[in-house]
């Protein structure tokens, strides 16, 4: 592949989905255009002998209409064809005569078609002073055949060898001209095609676009009146609509309005069109000039001022034409390079159907002006629709895209919206929590206080009263406490255990077991033991309610009391951690490890020792006990409750 084609090919690539398919519509209407210039009317087949084109023709107009072919009075003259004829003198409706003349060197035994691409307005045909067909209605209102290509097939008994004539009656209004294109003779097979074909590209695809182009003009309006402040979807709206009225020209056999009144607003239409592309392209591009604006409205109501005042020379009205064609320019460049400010692909595709559509818009205008073109075909019906889609194809895409900003947005503020109440009701759970464990720390306060006050208090007098009892009657103890004061000891010990537990910890493990160094301080040093603390910092865990600290405490008080009664140790360490993975399998684990003389295991466990794990199987733990000579550690294993990490 060439460099230049990989270049293409990029291009092609990077162009979004809506680009590309206008730029395939784009290529579509070209190649219409061209394959309905070059196949609405071919050439006359040299092999079939009966095909013949007329190009000459009699004719003459006579002083008022006639249903029969007027005589020699009628001044018959040579005409050739195509003929264009008129007579701005006479008022009403007027006729036009003329005679085509034929020769056949035998009659066809299925007959001979003739087919005309130009005929205004309505008529008669004759053939050999035979009435063969009406072409429309010959009374007011006057059926629309300027753009309708004919055919009729004259049978073999209407027709004879040698010489034959061919008459056709126009009727016209006295306002406007009549005209007849040279007329095709042949086979029934060859011009019928060439007549159906001719009225599917000149007729038919009007038709549909036209539909089209309203369809499309009804949803902007739709639009508009959902966005109001966005009157470029009005302006829009009113270019498609207006333009599949104008359409109707092309295809209907009525019009809509009285035919002078219809002709009229049919001339007024296309410089309307450029005034009102003019204020969307502004509205397009968010941009006001009232001075730009006042002068082309100007413009347009002095023409059609003019015109519907019947004060208008046609030479006048062809350099309106022009004028508006010329502004056009202007136009389409302040749309291109609004549309390059937006994207390069929606600039580019501007710029082709906009340079199309006046390009096709000026061959209308030279065929319109030229009043001895045989054969006019207009291509502005191909190329304006396509205009028209290819806009529509961008607003409908930026209306998209700010309905999906919209839409992202509304969700992203629900989602804020959600966000904040999920958090306000955090907030006043956390805030009924902070009230329920207020309450709680109050009557913590209080039970501890009646607790260390009442209870407390009796059993510390009771304790002091003992041991001066103890000391008196047995002086030989040297202050060692006896059975009584040690039960009252431990007492007291399991009470200030009781309410420590009360107290809030903020799910601090070390503050629990901190607290309890702080209570069996003194007894460790005076059993001469020292107090290894290798302890490391743990996260808070969820699970350390007033109960469970109970648990925990209880499980430590009790290893510290075996080996401070039974061990012989003289050092004690404590040690903390954690394993597995939060949310899943985490534990924590508190060890008391002392270098005393170990645990008999094999002699089972004793009531402490059940009582420790009884209480740790509550916490959905283990005790764990590894003891040998001068290592023994009691190991403590609950879950931490701790979530799964984000």
């Amino acid at each position: 592949m060439s460099r230049r084609r990989r270049a293409i090919a990029d291009v092609a690539r990077a162009l979004p989905a809506w680009a590309r398919a206008c730029a395939t519509l784009f290529a579509l209407v070209l190649a219409l255009s061209a394959a309905s210039v070059a196949l609405a009317d071919p050439a006359p087949s040299s092999a079939a002998s009966l095909s013949q084109t007329i190009t000459s023709a009699q004719f003459c107009m006579p002083a008022a209409a006639l249903d029969a072919v007027p005589d020699a009075s009628c001044g018959w003259q040579e005409v050739v064809l195509s003929k264009v004829w008129r007579d701005r003198s006479r008022t009403g409706l007027i006729d036009a005569w003329f005679k085509l003349r034929f020769h056949l060197d035998a009659v066809p035994e299925h007959g001979l078609a003739l087919y005309d691409v130009r005929f205004n307005r309505t008529g008669r045909l004759f053939v050999n002073g035979h009435l063969l067909r009406e072409i429309g209605a010959m009374h007011e209102p006057l059926p629309l055949n300027w753009n309708r290509a004919q055919y009729a097939v004259m049978p073999a008994v209407m027709l004879h060898v040698g010489d034959n004539e061919l008459q056709i009656q126009q009727r016209i209004h006295a306002w406007e001209s009549g005209w007849l294109a040279p007329v095709r003779l042949g086979g029934e097979d060859e011009l019928r095609s060439v007549w159906q074909r001719r009225v599917f590209w000149q007729n038919d695809i009007v038709r549909l676009l036209g539909a089209c182009t309203g369809a499309i003009g009804l949803f902007m309006l739709g639009v508009w009146l959902g966005r109001r402040r966005d009157s470029m979807y009005f302006w829009f709206a009113c270019i498609a609509l207006l333009w599949t009225l104008q359409s109707l020209d092309s295809y209907a056999e009525m019009p809509p309005l009285p035919p002078y009144e219809w002709e009229q607003v049919v001339d007024v239409m296309p410089v309307l069109r450029g005034v009102l592309m003019f204020m969307f392209v502004l509205r397009y591009g968010s941009l006001r000039r009232p001075l730009a604006e006042a002068v082309a409205w100007g413009y347009f109501l002095l023409g059609a001022a003019a015109i519907f005042g019947d004060v208008m020379p046609k030479g006048l009205k062809d350099l309106w034409y022009l004028g508006t064609l010329v502004a056009s320019v202007y136009i389409l460049y302040l749309q291109v390079r609004i549309g390059m400010h937006r994207s390069r692909a929606e600039g580019l595709l501007l710029a082709s159907a906009g340079v199309l559509d006046m390009a096709l818009s000026g061959h209308d205008l030279w065929l319109f002006s030229d009043s001895t073109s045989a054969d006019r075909f207009y291509l502005a019906h191909y190329s304006a629709p396509f205009y028209l889609f290819v806009i529509g194809t961008i607003l409908v895409r930026r209306f998209t895209e700010s309905l999906n900003a919209h839409e992202n947005l509304a969700a992203v503020l629900e989602q804020r919206i959600d966000e904040k109440a999920s958090e306000l009701a955090r907030n006043y759970e956390q805030l009924l929590e902070a009230r329920r464990n207020e309450a709680l720390a109050l009557e913590r306060t209080r039970i501890m206080s009646e607790m260390h006050d009442g209870i407390g208090s009796q059993l510390t007098m009771a304790l002091s009263l003992v041991r001066t009892l103890d000391r008196e009657a047995h002086p030989d103890r040297g202050g060692e406490d006896g059975r009584v004061a040690t039960v009252l000891r431990e007492s007291i010990e399991d009470l200030q255990l009781i309410i420590d537990s009360l107290e809030p910890v903020e799910n601090d493990l070390l503050t629990v077991l901190g607290t309890l160094r702080y209570r069996l301080q003194d007894r460790l040093g005076k059993g001469g033991i020292d107090l290894q603390w290798n302890v490391v910092d743990l996260p808070p865990l969820p699970m350390l309610t007033p109960h469970s600290v109970l648990s925990i405490l209880r499980i430590v008080q009790e290893a510290f009391a075996n080996s401070l009664k039974h061990s012989g140790a003289s050092q004690i360490a404590v040690t903390t951690g954690l394993q597995g993975e939060p949310g899943v399998d985490e534990m924590a684990h508190i060890g008391i490890v002392d270098n005393g003389r170990g645990i008999d295991l094999s002699r089972g466990a004793g009531r402490g020792l059940e009582n420790m794990r009884r209480r740790a199987a509550a916490l959905g733990g283990q005790l764990k006990i590894l003891s040998q000579a001068g290592r023994t550690e009691v190991r403590l294993e609950f879950p931490t409750l701790r979530p799964r990490a984000a």
